[in-house]
């Protein structure tokens, strides 16, 4: 992650893995299933995806997950507008 962005707006993982989320810089970010609809957070899991609530503080990695079914999956930064990313797992 960036200051306010994903590096990698979309990843692809297999099934039964999880997701190692890296803040690549000192900025705070928290994560959540969801995503942002133009400037409106949309905070709705779909259906098989693991729950997702990590807070980063700066420099920090967590892991999330595992993705146990296949599909395509919203996580979202509440705190930076626009700040989102889709995980396919195949």
């Amino acid at each position: 992650m960036g200051a306010s962005t994903f590096i990698e707006t979309e990843v692809t993982v297999p099934k039964g893995q999880k997701l190692d989320l890296i803040d690549n810089v000192a900025a705070p970010h928290v994560i959540k299933n969801g995503t942002w609809n133009g400037s409106t957070p949309d905070p709705t899991t779909e259906s098989g995806a693991p729950t997702v609530s990590a807070n980063f503080t700066g420099g920090d990695k967590q892991t999330v997950g595992p993705f146990n079914t296949a599909g395509t999956f919203k996580l979202y930064c509440t705190i930076h507008g626009g700040m989102k990313l889709t995980v396919i797992v195949k």
